[in-house]
């Protein structure tokens, strides 16, 4: 079967969609449903109909919210005039942006970068843009696929890190579901609060039965918020543990993950270690620069002794 048929046959799932989920997550690039269906080898129609069933919104949407989270992250960590900041984000003008941006954050531009001004001081602005368009990517699969990646497993002396994150306990087919909500939400929380996020987004898995995860899902601070988000948000402070880990990166989809944990898990268990806590995953990789779902890098940490 011809490669493009090939394709077409199967991209009916987010999977098999996430070259377009990274096209679109490059809000400098105009949406052209023909170019994004190029890459998965889907008709515009399709393109429309299948990223509708399976992200919840229209392509259009997904990348209109994505270059509002930029340009919100752009006026608070450069001192662009907020046309610049509307270009930069691929809008044509400043009133669709403004219009657009009031509607989504509640605020004016000039507002949102007034009030937050100074909270992004000393924090690398391009690996948070980075990890601000991979937030929505993390919705995928079980993660139990095999794979035949050669991990490099290494011991790491961690910082502790302050976080934010919301806790939840999910079936495993959900997984991908709740990141791609609870990511955005405790970022858009940390944004509103003026805080500076100190890195990439991570999940936490706590406890793991056949059915059910029950995680953390959130985002690293460069210092502890001085008050608690209302328990209203769902949203809890708490840090990333000091310490002694054993660290792989896993490059690829990220619904091969799985495997990664595996190679850690049999590390463990074959060195002169035992586990110490909770194994997390760090989203390292811009979608928007590295669009290809097999190029995108994962750090798992597991705290050992």
């Amino acid at each position: 079967m011809p490669a493009r048929s090939r394709l077409a046959a199967v991209a009916t799932r987010f999977v098999d969609l996430l070259p377009a989920v990274a096209a679109l997550s490059d809000p400098s690039e105009a949406l052209d449903l023909a170019r994004v269906g190029k890459l998965v080898g889907l008709s515009p129609s399709r393109v429309q109909r299948v990223f509708s069933a399976e992200i919840g919104e229209s392509p259009h949407a997904y990348g209109r919210a994505i270059a509002l989270d930029l340009g919100a992250l752009l006026l608070v960590a450069s001192d662009e005039r907020v046309i610049d900041v509307a270009f930069a984000t691929g809008f044509r003008n400043h009133e669709t942006f403004s219009r657009g941006f009031r509607t989504r954050f509640g605020e004016s531009p000039t507002q949102w970068r007034h009030e937050r001004r100074g909270a992004l001081d000393g924090v690398d602005t391009k690996q948070l843009i980075a990890a601000s368009r991979c937030l929505r990517l993390h919705h995928r699969p079980l993660l139990r696929k095999e794979h035949d990646m050669t991990y490099d497993i290494r011991t790491e002396t961690l910082d502790q890190v302050p976080i934010l994150f919301q806790n939840r306990r999910v079936g495993h087919d959900e997984l991908g579901t709740v990141l791609a909500e609870v990511l955005p939400t405790v970022f858009s929380y940390v944004m509103e609060a003026g805080l500076a996020p100190a890195g990439h987004p991570f999940v936490r898995y706590l406890s793991t039965t056949p059915a059910f995860f029950v995680i953390d899902a959130g985002i690293p601070l460069v210092t502890a918020p001085a008050e608690a988000p209302p328990a209203a948000s769902g949203i809890r402070t708490g840090d990333l543990p000091a310490g002694l880990a054993a660290v792989t990166t896993h490059k690829g989809p990220y619904e091969e993950l799985g495997a990664a944990h595996a190679a850690l898990d049999r590390w463990i268990a074959a060195s002169a270690h035992e586990p110490a806590g909770d194994r997390w995953e760090l989203f390292l990789t811009d979608p928007g620069e590295v669009p290809d779902p097999a190029d995108w890098l994962t750090k798992v940490c597991w705290p050992i002794r």
